[in-house]
């Protein structure tokens, strides 16, 4: 009795006689040796392999036993053939296999010769019919109404020839080692074939797209040049109305308030030039160049790109003089204090004056009659200096004697102490007391035709131990050390009054629920 050997052969175990095993090996051994210098050897071996054990499983169930024996193995390389009858010499006939050993044709899905799923092309291979004739009659049973169920059916019904064995069995090809061989090189000289058709029908396609791009580029570079000529033109002659206008307006009270009033009236006009020329240069050289491209015949001296440079950087360096020269108007810092008694009160309300603090200039400049305006005051002006960057800040202490006072810290800045002294001194501020009520300016003044050098008013309001205060909440914003929203409900109007009073460790809201409430969401600006 012949010993049994356990094999695996593409994934499937076998129980095999030694004596037929040794045959096997030596076949394989062989047809490995004889692919090993093909392209793709692995592959081709990797098919017979499924192929024989696809064949030895046929034959263990045709015969109802479980080992594989010589004469099985013999049978089955028989027929898959061997590598002894390919042509070594090309002038020498290849022997062809026995008509008994024909495949048996099997109906597969033919995915490589498809338009839709390859069922036309599975079935004309099956019968020996050219797809066509399949595919005219799939159409004609689409008109007769019955065509799409009937393809669909059989679309999900036979298979899709996926292995090489698939489409040997699906044209009744001979399964063996001589038509894997011949397969292989057919999708090999195929695949080259393709590749060098799709590189010759190529070419012309890309050049016309290269064309097409180019042709396509050019006009879409020359609309954009369009553009940029026609808007650099429109640019340039708006510069040029803007520089004649600001000039006429630059001496003019129209433009003394800020931030025109930072600059020195002796720089004005020569600021002025060199700002035209630094935005003026870039787009006109701009535009020559847009010029340049769409009218590829003009030709641009370099003499005029050198000239433009030079203007350019002239306009650069005279800017950055002046504009240094006005910087070294705030070197220094000065600050004076002026101390106003407040009348004692045990209630204060703190809100912001709407009026407008008007000079001997502003009813001047207005037109205005002292006679004719007695009584009156203009509300919410945003005129002069309250276009002024804000400029005041106030900060409410406890005082340290009963009598409450409002200390005003004036401060400017100029070239020199003395310089900036002054300044500070020219600046003006206004509270207003009536009763409880004291009404705060937004903005320090300064005198028109003065030049803004920072001029700042710093408010300490200094109140006794257990004076209480509303604050309006347009105060907010000058406030230091604390935020008023942490004393006041949600979606509070600017004009609410929020309750605080003065303790011995600081102003603290009067309402604690409140306080307490908005607290838990931002943690306040000063310890209480």
């Amino acid at each position: 009795m012949n010993k049994t050997i356990i094999i695996n052969i593409h994934g499937i175990v076998f129980h095999i006689e030694e004596d037929a095993y040794e045959v096997l090996k030596t076949y394989m051994t062989a047809v490995k040796r004889h692919f090993a210098y093909s392209p793709d050897s692995e592959e081709i071996v990797t098919d017979i392999e499924n192929r024989l054990a696809e064949m030895f499983s046929e034959r263990l169930e045709q015969d109802h036993k479980q080992v594989i024996i010589l004469s099985d193995v013999m049978f089955v390389t028989d027929r898959m053939g061997n590598v002894n009858d390919f042509n070594i010499d090309d002038d020498q006939p290849v022997r062809l296999m026995d008509s008994t050993y024909k495949a048996e044709k099997k109906l597969f899905r033919d995915t490589e010769d498809r338009v839709i799923s390859g069922v036309s092309a599975g079935i004309g291979h099956y019968f020996g019919i050219e797809p066509k004739w399949i595919r005219l009659l799939a159409i004609i049973t689409l008109f007769m109404g019955i065509g799409i169920p009937i393809y669909i059916v059989l679309w999900l019904v036979i298979p899709k020839a996926v292995t090489r064995t698939d489409k040997m069995a699906m044209k009744g090809e001979p399964i063996n080692i001589q038509n894997f061989k011949k397969n292989f090189d057919e999708e090999i000289d195929g695949l080259k074939t393709g590749l060098k058709n799709a590189h010759r029908e190529a070419k012309p396609a890309i050049d016309q797209l290269g064309k097409f791009i180019g042709n396509a580029g050019m006009i879409i570079v020359k609309i954009i040049g369009a553009l940029i000529i026609f808007s650099g033109v429109m640019g340039l002659f708006a510069l040029i109305i803007g520089l004649i206008v600001f000039l006429g307006y630059w001496n003019s009270n129209e433009l003394n308030a800020f931030p025109f009033n930072i600059v020195n009236p002796a720089y004005k006009s020569i600021l002025t030039l060199s700002a035209f020329v630094l935005i003026f240069i870039p787009l006109a050289a701009l535009v020559v160049f847009a010029i340049k491209v769409i009218f590829a015949r003009v030709e641009i001296s370099k003499t005029v790109y050198f000239g433009m440079l030079i203007l350019w950087l002239g306009g650069l360096g005279i800017g950055i003089y002046h504009v240094s020269k006005v910087g070294s108007e705030f070197n220094e810092e000065a600050r004076f204090t002026i101390t106003s008694s407040i009348k004692p009160s045990g209630v204060f309300f703190l809100k912001m004056n709407p009026s407008q603090y008007l000079t001997k200039e502003d009813s001047l400049d207005y037109n205005i009659n002292p006679n004719d305006f007695k009584g009156r005051i203009i509300i919410n002006s945003r005129r002069g200096n309250f276009n002024l960057p804000r400029n005041v800040s106030l900060k409410i202490v406890k005082a340290d004697v009963l009598i409450p006072v409002l200390i005003q810290e004036y401060s400017a800045k100029g070239p020199d102490f003395e310089t900036a002294l002054a300044n500070a001194r020219q600046a003006k501020y206004r509270f207003i007391q009536t009763d409880s009520l004291i009404l705060l300016d937004g903005n320090t003044y300064v005198k028109n035709g003065e030049l803004w050098r920072d001029q700042r008013v710093h408010l300490t309001l200094k109140i006794p131990e257990n004076t209480k205060v509303y604050i309006e909440g347009t105060l907010n914003r000058y406030l230091e050390d604390y935020s008023l929203w942490e004393c006041q409900p949600e979606n509070a109007k600017p004009d609410f009054l929020s309750e605080w009073i003065m303790t011995s460790n600081g102003l603290k809201c009067k309402n604690d629920s409140l306080y307490n409430k908005n607290r838990d969401i931002a943690e306040p600006t000063d310890n209480y």
